[in-house]
């Protein structure tokens, strides 16, 4: 009794968080995997201390124009990368946010990245979904907005440190940012209330 009382006083707590818009889609309750670790981000960490790279996965992905991609292709560059959807209303503006922040930082200071989002809604975002997103949101034509199976994208998610609770009509999800070097090791990563901060890179 008691763990289920835990648990509703969780679910509660987190669907009074501001969470993101309402979508369509059957009611289903999906949590990411518990055994998942958040990357490590401290830049003193050996390569092989910090976990595996990105660029293992054997993951598969489809562009805004239709295009399949994997994320092995931005090898040796840094890579910035976060997850979210086009119908959210709250968590995910102000990752863009944050996004287009990072983004100025890193042209401050001369240095080249490239910029992934992956939709956490693959369902009903796609490609072309995501290219009319891309046009509406005037995000800029160099970052890469990508979708994939909804297996690929726990995988990622998982990766990312975002956790997901889908619950019928409401998305709740972290919003998080991760910069991996170029190599595919995390690197540094934006999350909760350093999303609103002013740090530079």
């Amino acid at each position: 009794m008691v763990p289920l009382l835990s648990l509703l006083a969780l679910l509660s707590l987190t669907l009074a968080l501001p969470g993101c818009a309402l979508r369509a889609g059957p009611p289903a309750r999906e949590v990411n995997g518990s055994g998942a670790a958040q990357p490590t981000v401290s830049s003193s960490s050996s390569s092989s201390a910090r976990g595996p790279s990105l660029f293992s996965h054997p993951w598969s992905w489809t562009d805004e124009h239709g295009q399949a991609v994997t994320l092995a292709r931005w090898r040796g560059q840094p890579l910035v990368v976060t997850a979210m959807f086009t119908q959210c209303k709250a968590t995910c503006p102000r990752t863009l946010a944050k996004l287009r922040r990072v983004q100025d930082d890193f042209h401050r200071a001369g240095r080249a990245a490239e910029f992934v989002v992956v939709t956490l809604d693959p369902d009903n975002d796609t490609p072309q979904a995501l290219l009319r997103w891309k046009s509406s949101t005037g995000l800029p034509d160099s970052w890469h907005l990508l979708s994939g199976s909804l297996a690929d994208t726990r995988d990622l998610r998982d990766v990312l440190g975002i956790h997901v609770i889908n619950d019928g009509p409401h998305l709740l999800h972290d919003g998080r940012i991760v910069i991996f070097d170029g190599d595919g090791r995390p690197a540094r990563a934006f999350e909760g209330y350093a999303l609103d901060d002013e740090v530079r890179l």
